[in-house]
């Protein structure tokens, strides 16, 4: 760059940096270029080698070719480094080139506009900037009271019960200047990692390097700055409030030691013992299965160390933000310049005494700049793999743009941003709320499910959060795997990945316990691989809504199948487990019917998945969707694999054959997918199970064109008391793929805005700080859910490395975008879309090009469903007996409202209802319908003709929209007749309806 080419370039108001020699990105004729949009001018400034020493960029000007370079109005200031071509006032530093090309190409990444500024301070905590590290390490970052503010965090830190918790907090306050007042500034540039405070001539700047945090600030005159170590758990403490529903433990303490030269703490939970063994083998499981790296001899916290040390601290009781606690407070001497570092740490056998020296090291100028350049080439690596830029032309008039499309943009990458936190990490950031987690306060008042509160009153630490006790669940958990293979994450994937292969051999275990092979993944789990809800005996989960359902295991192997595909993971390692939840499934079903039956296949020779859950919805039930289209899609993947062992190929042949279909059937008469193909009980109704087959295992929808009419009817016919509730978007609910999976781009748009805009209900001041929904802030399934479905809205790729790429499946015309997403056959494809029209389109390899399907103005009608009138709507109807209480009517039952119902006497146990069509009507389906109280256990179905009773239909439990068709007959009178009854009858719904018309 700094050779005999001109680096600099102004035309039509666009600043260019070229390079003939360096392979950037978007290659012309006669080089390599960088272009910027807009009216952007980048001073480069570099009077020093100290960057603590350098003036600010807007007070010099530099010329090129002789032409000075003045700052037009509302040009964009980018302060960089400078070169040899630019005038003597500038001094040539060539060993800084690497690093002026990272930050090129990182502002190209990453725009500008997506910096986060903020012109006043917080009010606490909830209102914190995340700080990204890397392994794991992280902090909350906000200027409060004068002073700034740090929550030390690391993913690693898991105590002696296995509780993901805090490692401290920091304040760091300047003493001669009130930070917070006139023209104040804080911002995080997420192109290069930092976040930097300004006021006047103060300036300071935090940054990561790896997992130590380093603080720098500079001003003009010398002043002291106030450091501060505090934290919550400076002893054993009972009763702390750490979950919803008053949930309340003990949190053991932490050693602190403060000195002159800084602080160091940390929790060795060998200190504490905990009875690991006698939990595990509570559970049927043996002690040598469990990994390695657990919680016994794990070791966190952090050491700070100032340089120049301060004052002996003093130490006081706290009331910090919502806690009390401890702090050790000492003074430097007053300075221009101030540093301080922070090593985090959170490992087993982690050695807390190397941590001072380590934080110390970067204290050395030349290593901190070192650090700082693999920093940033690390940042630039990281935004280059892909990215989605939406309606950035709107920011060009209005920096703080509210047009939706640009902030889910925005924002989409800023929760990138916080994902990356954990590159390379040793375990899975946890979906509700990660290492960024925040106070509960009582300032967070909605933003999700009425039915979840969000404060749960005093004596709750920074360490709380909702559904602590569950730890990792898998169905939440697969938001912070899903996102990383279309961004081509596949150091934030391999946490989620190791997570799974480290514990097969517990889910090992759990299998034989039930007679099986293979391995089964319960959907709680612990550190440990454990069964936190209610462990039985055998391992698996006590609480009768999750006892079987074992799919999210699967979906994890679909998941790195798929990685596999796309980012060319490689899967010897993981080969086992993967094939081993289909072995699980194929040998337990086999055994579970064989000791009703005698047999081990179904009468149609298929696997029959019972007992089973559906997701946490369907109870006791058949071929649960999720398992059926997960069992299907593993296997199907598993026998693609060149690498596959020729006797496991056998064997999965043989078991391709035996799986079950998808459960179809008609539903308000119309051919619709079914959460089972039986269940007799209803948990949870937050999710639509029936789009499983759409989203993740595309057995139907936009990558199979013939299915969508059925996947369309399938979602337009769930059941109102059910789509109230799960046609939302809060949390991990994943409404804007399967609208992508629907072809629908008005739908998606709508489900978009409310998912990542996060302008409805914002909890939290910084703009990716999603939720909280079900779980706690920030929401991390809520973010990588919706980081998904923007990613399925512009490429929705069919599975293995030749399948069809559908771009634009559901994106709306009328948003601009720029995106680079990856595809299986470890393909790229990056397109940009301006004014409704696709302006470029570039695939790699090209040979992938012609898979390409384009969706724009090809998506078919969305024809709004309209249900069926039914025969016996509002009919008279008539009971054998009735509840004494009022609002208990026969005609109840169908009055079309599912959240109203007929309840017979209280000591009737069996019963019937009969209703007047009014004359002879051709009936071809009845649907009766049983929502709160499933207590039936036999019932018929007659209809009068001629004035006598005929049975059409007979069957056993009802539970929720039990359709039930019939070869049509002609009738006057119809009956419901529950033969019997556990308990009293309750019916929501018995409603008749006609035959259906092709």
């Amino acid at each position: 760059m700094c050779g005999s080419s001109t680096p600099f370039i102004i035309q039509n108001s666009k600043f260019v940096i070229s390079t003939p020699t360096l392979p950037l990105e978007g290659q012309t004729q006669g080089g390599f270029r960088y272009g910027f949009p807009g009216p952007t001018l980048f001073l480069i400034d570099l009077d020093t080698h100290s960057h603590r020493q350098r003036k600010p960029v807007a007070e010099r000007f530099a010329t090129v070719n002789g032409s000075d370079i003045g700052m037009s109005s509302g040009a964009r200031l980018f302060p960089f480094y400078c070169f040899s071509q630019m005038k003597p006032r500038f001094h040539p530093f060539k060993h800084l080139l690497p690093l002026f090309l990272s930050l090129a190409a990182v502002v190209q990444a990453v725009p500008a506009d997506y910096k986060v500024t903020w012109t006043t301070p917080s009010v606490d905590s909830l209102d914190s900037m995340p700080l990204s590290g890397r392994f794991g390490a992280g902090a909350n970052v906000w200027v409060q009271d004068g002073s700034i503010w740090l929550y030390l965090a690391h993913n690693g830190a898991y105590d002696e019960t296995g509780r993901l918790l805090k490692l401290g907090c920091v304040r760091l306050t300047p003493k001669a200047l009130n930070l917070g007042g006139e023209a104040f500034i804080q911002e995080l540039d997420p192109a290069t990692g930092a976040i930097t405070i300004r006021q006047g001539d103060f300036k300071a700047t935090l940054w990561f390097a790896g997992e130590t945090l380093v603080y720098e600030s500079t001003a003009e005159k010398e002043a002291p700055l106030e450091v501060a170590f505090g934290t919550w758990r400076e002893k054993t403490k009972d009763g702390v409030l750490y979950d919803m529903f008053d949930r309340r433990d003990r949190f053991t303490g932490d050693q602190v030691t403060a000195s002159p030269g800084g602080f160091l703490c940390f929790h060795r939970n060998d200190d504490y013992p905990f009875d690991v063994p006698g939990i595990v083998r509570a559970q049927g499981i043996r002690l040598e299965s469990l990994p390695e790296k657990t919680t016994t001899g794990r070791v966190f916290g952090a050491a700070v160390c100032v340089d120049g040390g301060m004052s002996q601290p003093v130490e006081s009781e706290v009331r910090w933000q919502f806690w009390n606690g401890k702090a050790w407070t000492g003074t430097t001497p007053a300075r221009k310049e101030h540093l301080v570092t922070m090593r985090l740490e959170g490992e087993v056998g982690a050695d807390p005494k190397k941590w001072p020296a380590e934080a110390k090291s970067l204290m050395d100028e030349k290593a901190r700049e070192a650090a700082k350049a693999d920093e940033l080439k690390r940042w630039n690596e990281f935004w280059s793999r892909s990215h989605i830029h939406i309606n950035l032309q709107s920011t060009i008039d209005n920096r703080q743009s509210t047009d939706p499309g640009f902030l889910i943009g925005r924002n989409y990458q800023l929760f990138r941003y916080m994902q990356a936190a954990n590159r390379d990490g040793e375990l899975p950031l946890l979906f509700n709320g990660g290492i960024f987690t925040v106070d509960n306060n009582g300032r967070i008042k909605g933003n999700n499910n009425d039915e979840l509160p969000t404060f749960a009153g005093e004596g709750s630490t920074p360490d709380f959060r909702r559904w602590t006790y569950c730890y990792f669940m898998s169905q939440n958990q697969r938001w912070l795997g899903w996102p990383t293979l279309a961004n081509g994450d596949a150091d934030l994937l391999s946490p989620t990945t190791r997570f799974y292969r480290d514990r097969a051999k517990v889910a090992a275990d759990r299998a034989h316990n039930q007679g099986a092979e293979g391995v089964v993944y319960t959907e709680p789990l612990d550190i440990r691989g454990l069964c936190p809800v209610g462990p039985r005996p055998d391992g698996l989960c006590g609480a009768e809504h999750l006892t079987y359902h074992f799919s999210m295991g699967v979906e994890n192997a679909w998941m790195n199948l798929q990685a596999h595909d796309v980012l060319g993971i490689p899967l010897d390692k993981d080969l086992g487990w993967i094939a081993g939840t289909v072995l699980f499934y194929d040998s337990f079903y086999r055994s579970e019917l064989k000791k009703r039956t005698g047999r081990e296949l179904g009468e149609d020779g298929k696997l029959v998945m019972f007992p089973s859950n559906g997701l946490e919805l369907a109870n006791d039930a058949t071929n649960p969707i999720d398992a059926v289209a997960a069992f299907s899609r593993v296997t199907e993947g598993l026998l693609k694999l060149k690498s596959l062992p020729a006797s496991l190929r056998g064997r999965l042949a043989k078991i391709q054959e035996t799986i079950p279909p998808l459960p179809i059937s008609r539903r308000y008469g119309v051919k619709s997918l079914l959460p089972a193909k039986s269940w007799n009980k209803d948990y949870n109704i937050w999710e639509p199970i029936e789009m499983y087959a759409a989203w993740p295992y595309r057995l139907v929808g936009v990558t199979r064109p013939d299915t969508l009419q059925l996947v369309r009817d399938s979602w337009d016919t769930v059941p109102e008391d059910r789509a109230r509730l799960s046609k939302q978007d809060y949390s991990w609910m994943a409404n804007v793929a399967n609208m992508a999976a629907l072809a629908s781009p008005e739908k998606a748009k709508e489900r978009a805005i409310y998912k990542m805009a996060n302008t409805a209900a914002p909890q939290s001041r910084f703009p990716a700080f999603f939720g909280p929904g079900h779980d706690w802030l920030p929401d991390f399934n809520w973010g990588g859910a919706g980081m998904t479905g923007i990613q399925e809205m512009l490429l929705a790729p069919e599975p293995g490395p030749n399948g069809k790429l559908n771009i634009f499946p559901a994106w709306p015309a009328e948003w601009d975008v720029d995106f680079k997403l990856h595809a299986p056959g470890q393909t790229l494809v990056e397109a940009s879309l301006k004014g409704g029209k696709l302006v470029s389109l570039k695939v790699t390899p090209a040979s992938r090009e012609k898979d390409i399907v384009n969706w724009l103005g090809k998506h078919p009608e969305w024809k709004p469903f309209a249900p069926r009138p039914a025969l016996s709507q509002g009919k008279p109807i008539t009971a054998s007996s009735q509840f004494t209480e009022p609002g208990y009517d026969a005609k109840l039952a169908n009055d079309g409202d599912p959240k109203t119902r007929w309840a017979s006497d209280f000591g009737a146990r069996s019963g019937w209802l009969e209703i007047d069509l009014g004359g002879e009507q051709e009936i071809g389906s009845f649907v009766v319908s049983e929502i709160e109280w499933k207590e039936t256990r036999k019932f018929t179905i007659e209809v009068k003709q001629n004035g006598t009773w005929k049975e059409v239909a007979r069957g056993t439990t009802i539970g929720r929209d039990h359709e039930i068709p019939i070869t049509p007959v002609k009738a006057t009178h119809v009956r419901l007749n529950v033969l019997e009854s556990s308990n009293a009858i309750n019916i929501n719904e018995f409603q008749v309806f006609p035959v259906v018309t092709p």
